[in-house]
Formats: C-alpha cells, structure tokens, sequence
C-alpha cells in the first residue's frame, strides 16, 4: 500500500480510468486531469470546489472524457476519480460521507453551468446487494443539467468502490438519446476495470 504522497500518485496515474475504460469513441476532455494536490468537496451550500487534501488522504486524481455526439444521440461525459487515504477506515468514511451528501444536498451544483438533482443514493458492503467486489459500494443516480449538452434534464450516474484505503469513482453524464440504463453500465465497466488495476496493482486478490 502507498505509504507517501509521491508513492500515492504513481498509483494514481497507473489506475484511473481514461477513455478506454469507457468503451470505443471516447476521448479525452480540457482539462484532462485534475490537480493531485486537490481533492473536491461539496460545500455546506450543495456547491462542489477544489479544495487542498487534508491531511489523511495522500492523492487524489480525476480524469475527465467525453463521448461525441453521433448517430442522432448527445454528447456524453465521465469522470473518474481515484483517492488514496492512509487508511482503510479513513477511506470507509469518505463512502459514508458521500451517502450522507445524497441526502445533505439531492441537487447539487457541479460547475458555473452544471448541476444535478433528485439524486438517490444506495450503499453495499461486501456480500449484500450483489456486491461481491469491493468492500463498499455506492450507487446514485439523479438527472444532470447543462446547457452546452441540453436544454432539459439529462440523466446522471454515479458508482463509487473501496478497495481498503482506496475508492474509486466514476460519474457519467448525459447525452440525449441514452438511458439511464446505458449510463449504470459504462460506469460500472469503467468501475469494474479499476477494481482490476487497483488489485493487481497492490497484489489484491479478492
């Protein structure tokens, strides 16, 4: 397991998710990658900003795709993020925060233009809900809005993972002609592939 904050980051670049793990036609977003220094956090007003990583957590690194627009369906995005914490119990408390988001704050602003709403949230421990992966597992879904993609509500995806002190994330976002259906599994083939790499990476078998 990553012990320091350069050790943590070597691990990150290897296992977040790019446009491949998204499946054909994905492509890289501006800007690509976040700043590993930098992790998000939703404010107390449903707002979500960059802030600097608090002491427990040695990196975090998110990359951003986005799957054009063809064949008469919308542009879609995803992001994937992978955080490294210096504990496994530290990292079960960021799933625990990210259920109790959900109900903190159901719309959310994700950027100047985009936000989602009604999300609805369901959490897994190891063995229940089919989880037989990861030691948690999250799942919210909601609708997404922004303006660039649609003018109405388009759907919103989101699975998180923890593998020990690691959690994954990915969030997959419109496009118009696609189901929520279509969203829940590119997310979870994008998770899926993670959970690969994060194991081999650090010599997990389960």
């Amino acid at each position: 397991m990553p012990k320091t904050r350069s050790a943590a980051l070597e691990l990150l670049r290897a296992v977040t998710a790019g446009p491949e793990s998204f499946g054909p036609g994905y492509g890289r977003r501006t800007p690509y990658e976040s700043d590993p220094a930098d992790w998000p956090v939703l404010g107390t007003d449903c707002v979500w900003q960059q802030q600097a990583l608090p002491s427990d957590v040695l990196g975090s690194l998110s990359r951003y795709g986005r799957l054009p627009a063809t064949g008469g369906k919308g542009e879609v995005h995803t992001a994937a993020t992978v955080t490294v914490h210096r504990t496994a119990q530290q990292a079960g408390w960021e799933i625990a925060e990210t259920l109790e988001e959900a109900l903190r704050c159901p719309d959310q602003q994700l950027r100047d233009t985009e936000r989602i709403s009604q999300l609805d949230s369901v959490g897994s421990g190891y063995g229940t809900n089919d989880n037989l992966s990861a030691d948690d597992f999250v799942m919210e879904l909601g609708n997404y809005f922004n303006p660039a993609l649609s003018a109405g509500a388009l759907y919103y995806a989101w699975d998180q993972a923890r593998l020990g002190p690691v959690t994954i994330a990915v969030a997959v976002e419109g496009g118009r002609g696609y189901t929520r259906n279509d969203l829940m599994t590119v997310a979870a083939q994008a998770v899926a592939d993670m959970e690969t790499k994060v194991r081999n990476a650090l010599g997990v078998k389960k």
